[in-house]
C-alpha cells in the first residue's frame, strides 16, 4: 500500500510526513513551533507542492510569523477532518460561517477566526458561447463538475442536477472545456487563475448569480496561543492593506483589488 503524504512548509521549506493527525502532532512537537495551520490543498490555486495563489497569499499574510508556524498542505477533505480532531490547530482558507453552513464542523462555538482576507464567490460556469445559468432553474437536469470533497452539493441543494466530482481544479476546468459536462461550479478568483494558467478564456458566468458569496480567513480552535496568533495576523493584514501591499499582490495576479479586498 502506498503511504499517504501530508506536505508542509516550515520556515518556507517544503517538507512532508505520513498523513494523519498523529504524524502532524509529532512533527510539531519535534520542531517546537507554537502554531499549526492546515492548508486545504485542492489544486492549482492551492497546490500540495507549495505553489499557487493561496499559498502565496499565506506567505504574504503570515510573513515573519511563518517561522513560528507549522503550515501543512493536506488534501482538502483530510485537512478538514484532521483540523476537527486537532483542537490546537488552525485551518486555511475558510471562515466560521462557511464551516457552519457546509457542516465541516458541527459546532463553531470553540473556534475563532482572523479578519476576512479576500472575497470569494461560488459561481456556475458554462462553456464559452453558451448562456450561463442566471437562476436555480437554469441548471436543472444538467451535469455539473465540482472538485471532489468540496461542499458544492450542499450549496447546490434543490437544483435537480447530476454532479460529477473531479480530482482538482484543473481537471474540472478541462471537463468543461472538452464538453464532458454542461456546467462547472467554482470560486472566483480561483477559476480565473486556473484558466489563466491553461491559457484559455474564462468560461461564461452570470455575475449577478452565485450559490455562495463568502470570504476567507484563518480559522483556529480557541486557545490562548491561537488567540495571540489571530491578533498578530489581523495586525499584519491591516498593515498590508494600509501600505497597498495587499492590493499590489492581487494586481500581480491580474486581479482587480477593489473586487476582492475586504476592508
Amino acid at each position: 500500500m502506498k503511504s499517504k503524504i501530508a506536505y508542509g512548509i516550515f520556515g518556507g521549506v517544503l517538507t512532508a510526513c505520513a498523513a494523519g493527525p498523529s504524524c502532524c502532532a509529532d512533527h510539531d512537537s519535534g520542531n517546537g513551533k507554537p502554531y499549526h495551520i492546515y492548508a486545504t490543498a485542492w489544486g492549482a490555486s492551492l497546490a500540495a507542492d507549495g505553489t499557487g495563489f493561496y499559498n502565496d497569499m499565506a506567505r504574504l499574510v503570515l510573513g515573519p510569523l511563518m517561522t513560528d508556524i507549522q503550515y501543512d498542505l493536506i488534501p482538502y477533505r483530510r485537512a478538514n477532518r484532521i483540523f476537527d480532531q486537532d483542537k490546537a490547530s488552525c485551518h486555511y482558507p475558510s471562515t466560521l460561517h462557511y464551516m457552519s453552513v457546509t457542516g465541516i464542523v458541527e459546532d463553531t462555538s470553540g473556534l475563532i477566526q482572523t479578519r476576512n482576507l479576500i472575497r470569494t464567490v461560488a459561481r456556475v460556469f458554462s462553456r464559452q458561447g453558451e448562456t450561463p445559468p442566471s437562476r436555480v432553474e437554469d441548471a436543472r437536469g444538467k451535469s455539473v463538475a465540482y472538485t471532489m470533497g468540496a461542499e458544492i452539493p450542499v450549496l447546490f441543494e434543490g437544483y435537480g442536477r447530476r454532479f460529477i466530482p473531479v480530482a482538482d481544479e484543473t481537471h474540472k476546468a478541462e471537463m468543461l472545456l472538452s464538453g464532458r459536462v454542461d456546467l462547472m461550479v467554482g470560486y472566483t478568483p480561483d477559476i480565473l487563475l486556473v484558466y489563466q494558467q491553461l491559457g484559455e478564456p474564462v468560461p461564461a458566468f452570470d455575475p449577478t448569480f452565485s450559490i455562495n458569496d463568502e470570504h476567507n480567513a484563518v480559522v483556529c480552535h480557541r486557545t490562548p496561543a491561537n488567540e495571540g496568533l489571530v491578533a498578530k495576523i489581523d495586525a499584519r493584514v491591516e498593515r498590508l492593506l494600509e501600505s497597498g501591499a495587499f492590493a499590489k499582490f492581487l494586481e500581480g495576479y491580474g486581479l482587480k483589488a477593489d473586487e476582492y479586498l475586504v476592508r
